[in-house]
Formats: C-alpha cells, sequence, structure tokens
C-alpha cells in the first residue's frame, strides 16, 4: 500500500485530521501530508502512504495555485473568516482597475510577515498559542514569490482571484495587505487549493469517494515522474542498500541522462527503485573524475 491519494479536503478539519479519517479508510502503516492547508481551507491535500512518506521532500516543487475570495471592509484577528472582527471600515467606490493595480504590487518577490495566527514557532512555542493568549510578538519577514496574481470577479465587497505562489506563502497575509492597501481592510472567506506538489484539483477524490473505494493510488513512479532515472547493477544496488556512497566506478557511462550538478537522480535496479540521490557532478563531468569519486549523494534508501 504505497502511493499517493490526492484529496480535496473538506472545509472545517486539519490537515492531519483528513489524513486520519482517510487512513482509517487506507488502513497503511504510515501517512502523511505534503503541506498543511488551514482548517477552514478546501482542495488539494496530497496524501501519501507507506513508503511514498519518504519521497515528500522530492516530490515536484513547483508553484502552488489557490483560489480565493476577499472580503473588504471587514478585518479580523486571524485574517480570516474563523477569527474576531477587529475594525470595520466602508471600503467606498472601488472598481476593477482599482484592484488590478493593488495586485501588481505582489506581483515578483515579496517580503510576508507571518501571522500571529500560526504554527510558525517563537522561542519554542507556536505563534497561534500565544496569539489565543493575547501575546503578539515581533516576527522576521520571509521572502516568497507571486508567479501569478489575476482577478477572477468583483462583486462589491467581494474579490475573487486566483493567485500561484511558493510553498510558505500566506494568502490570508496576502489578502489583508492588498485589503490594506485598497484603504479599507478586509479578510479571507474562501481558500481554495487548486493545484500542488505537481497535482490538480481534477485529480482530487473526495473523502466519500475513498470510502466507496472509488480511488487509484498514484504509484512511486509517477510521483517521481519530474526526476532523472540512472540504471544500477544488482551487486550496485545492494552495495546502496548497505548504505554505501555511489562512486563513478558503479556508474555506466553509456545511456545516462543529462543532468547538472545539485540534481535529484532516481536510482533503479531492473525497473525497482533503489534510492534518491543528488548529484555531486553534472553528466559531462563524470568521465573526466577519478573512479573512486563519490558522484552521487545518497539522500534516501529504499530497502
Amino acid at each position: 500500500m504505497s502511493g499517493v491519494i490526492v484529496l480535496d479536503k473538506p472545509k472545517g478539519i486539519t490537515s492531519q485530521k483528513a489524513v486520519t479519517e482517510v487512513n482509517k479508510i487506507i488502513k497503511a502503516k504510515r501517512a502523511g501530508h505534503t503541506g498543511t492547508l488551514d482548517p477552514f481551507a478546501t482542495g488539494v491535500l496530497p496524501i501519501c502512504f507507506d513508503k511514498a512518506t519518504k519521497l515528500i521532500p522530492y516530490m515536484k516543487n513547483d508553484f502552488k495555485k489557490y483560489e480565493a475570495v476577499i472580503h473588504l471592509g471587514i478585518s479580523t484577528d486571524t485574517l480570516d473568516n474563523t477569527g474576531e472582527v477587529t475594525k470595520k471600515c466602508d471600503p467606498g467606490i472601488l472598481d476593477k482597475n482599482t484592484i488590478i493595480g493593488a495586485f501588481s504590487k505582489y506581483k515578483g518577490k515579496i517580503n510576508q510577515i507571518p501571522p500571529m495566527f500560526s504554527a510558525v514557532k517563537k522561542d519554542g512555542v507556536r505563534l497561534y498559542e500565544l496569539a489565543r493568549r493575547g501575546i503578539e510578538v515581533e516576527r522576521a519577514p520571509r521572502e516568497v514569490t507571486i508567479n501569478k496574481i489575476e482577478l477572477l470577479e468583483f462583486d462589491p465587497p467581494l474579490i475573487r482571484f486566483i493567485v500561484e505562489c511558493s510553498r510558505g506563502t500566506y494568502i490570508r497575509v496576502l489578502a489583508a495587505d492588498i485589503s490594506d492597501d485598497l484603504g479599507c481592510g478586509g479578510h479571507l472567506v474562501e481558500l481554495r487549493r487548486i493545484s500542488s506538489d505537481g497535482f490538480t484539483i481534477d485529480e482530487a477524490v473526495t473523502i466519500d469517494d475513498i470510502k466507496s473505494g472509488n480511488i487509484e493510488l498514484t504509484s512511486l513512479e509517477d510521483v517521481l515522474s519530474h526526476i532523472k532515472e540512472v540504471n544500477v547493477s544488482s551487486n550496485v544496488a545492494s552495495q546502496i542498500r548497505l548504505g554505501k556512497q555511489i562512486m563513478r566506478s558503479h556508474i555506466d557511462l553509456n545511456d545516462l541522462p543529462v543532468f547538472e550538478a545539485g540534481d535529484h537522480l532516481k536510482i533503479y535496479e531492473n525497473k525497482v527503485l533503489v534510492a534518491i540521490t543528488q548529484a555531486n557532478v553534472g553528466s559531462s563531468e563524470l568521465g573526466e573524475v577519478d573512479d573512486q569519486a563519490i558522484v552521487f549523494k545518497l539522500l534516501r534508501v529504499f530497502n
């Protein structure tokens, strides 16, 4: 039972609760998700089972995509609709061009300050634990990337938009910052993740689908389809499984893919996944290094 299910997470439960509910049905030995969605959010939540849990750091790390809705004129302490109202303000007269202009400030690399209601730790304590006690502390800004942000609909006081962003981006913070720039404040009332870790909402299934048996796990091979493959002999595979690093002498220079130093590579023996590695040298340099040089660093070994 190794593979990935793409869950359409329902509203109102934590990501970990979603994993628990799904694994009550799947009954895998191990299960884990690839990235937290807030309880009020819905959408793509890849859940990995058994051997696939070891692949989470090596899954496709592309931009995540969300569809979201901002309610202008009402600010909350959590920056979403689960919190207490902290301020109300008349948004006045706004038009689509004004909103699109506000969006433009947030394209590319930006700095975000993590919200107090978040799982970030300060001196070993989760920020949300401090926030619930009425304590606010200084937080260091973090750089994130907004690849795309587009207005879908403006139906005052609601702004529906789509955003494509790097891992670690807080859409709640983005929504609050945009609302503040528009001069009226606001909070996030809907958030739906439509793409993450190489999976899309079109592939997602519900918990009811899983209960009915209407599921098909994505295989380890498909999960790692974006990583180039290097084949080794049975003897080398046995050494790798014992934890021995891969030297130049272990590699057949014929039929190698093109890769650069630092790239992740998957090692196979007779169509069986042996390890995930990181290249110490590029494929064009392999013929020039010493036979005893370690060319691929072991990151994860599969027995």
